[in-house]
């Protein structure tokens, strides 16, 4: 979130501070700490992906050497599924680790963040989807050109979303009051503290339609790349029934064009104990 931004947030914050309480001291260093570090995850991985993008052209791509480029990419990322080439015809035709060797031949050309790659032939990150190796998982895709500029394929990289926002997330908040979550734009939610919450949809599953005000907040972090607002929910994820208003602040990290919301909240008072949700 820009800076210049800032000032704006607190005035919303002050105007309603009937309506609920911001502790800003703490949610708003603790959201560009939470950016900074998603970015920077996301820039290792591009610089990671380029530089074997580099490398793989000017090898055999179904060459041993190219098998030991994708194993050095995958390699100190202890969120990587697994690295593939992916030929000019969406055709994985080369996968790495070795566990992961029986998918090669598979043709991936309908998934929509491979079919806009070899439309594009640009770096794409995909939205959460189910992969062939049968999870879910995001995937980061380079161009592999030739020195000529011809487009010779691409390498792919496919992530546990919720073990890569762990990493950088989970240390962040541990000693502070204060909890964060990743939405795509349509409504999923890419991590939770809460595992049960992960992949859900908060636009579309039963668990949150009753919330309105946590859908309505979550259209509104969707349309919008930062702010600051609240919504009801469980005090502690869904083991917890208390319910407590929660302040939130959010902003966004993107790569390749695809954007994700970051939201930094905090439990305020709480509401009820065992509130009518049909009611709400």
């Amino acid at each position: 979130m820009k800076k210049v931004i800032i000032p704006v947030i607190v005035m919303i914050v002050f105007s309603a501070v009937n309506a609920f309480c911001m502790d800003l001291d703490n949610m708003m260093p603790a959201l560009e700490e939470a950016k900074a570090g998603i970015a920077a995850t996301f820039a290792s991985i591009d610089k990671g992906l380029s530089g074997a993008a580099g490398e793989l052209s000017k090898v055999d791509l179904k060459g041993e050497d190219a098998r030991k480029i994708l194993n050095a990419l995958c390699k100190d990322r202890p969120y990587v599924v697994d690295c593939s080439i992916i030929d000019t015809k969406g055709v994985m035709i080369v996968v790495e680790p070795a566990e992961y060797k029986k998918h090669e031949g598979s043709d991936i050309s309908t998934q929509a963040h491979i079919a806009k790659l070899l439309k594009t032939q640009k770096p794409v990150l995909s939205e959460v989807f189910s992969s062939v190796e049968g999870i879910e998982v995001i995937d980061f895709n380079y161009p592999i050109l030739s020195d000529k500029g011809e487009f010779l394929g691409a390498v792919s990289m496919l992530v546990k979303q919720d073990a890569l926002c762990d990493d950088v997330l989970a240390p962040l908040v541990k000693n502070l009051p204060c909890k964060a979550w990743i939405m795509q734009k349509d409504g999923l939610i890419i991590y939770d503290p809460d595992p049960d919450q992960i992949a859900r949809n908060v636009f579309t599953d039963d668990l949150f339609l009753p919330f309105r005000d946590l859908v309505s907040f979550s259209r509104t972090v969707a349309s919008s790349k930062d702010g600051a607002g609240s919504y009801d929910f469980y005090s502690k994820g869904l083991e917890n029934k208390t319910l407590v208003k929660k302040s939130a602040v959010w902003d966004t990290v993107s790569l390749y064009g695809t954007e994700w919301r970051i939201i930094i909240m905090e439990a305020d008072e709480v509401l009820a104990v065992a509130k009518d949700m049909g009611n709400r």
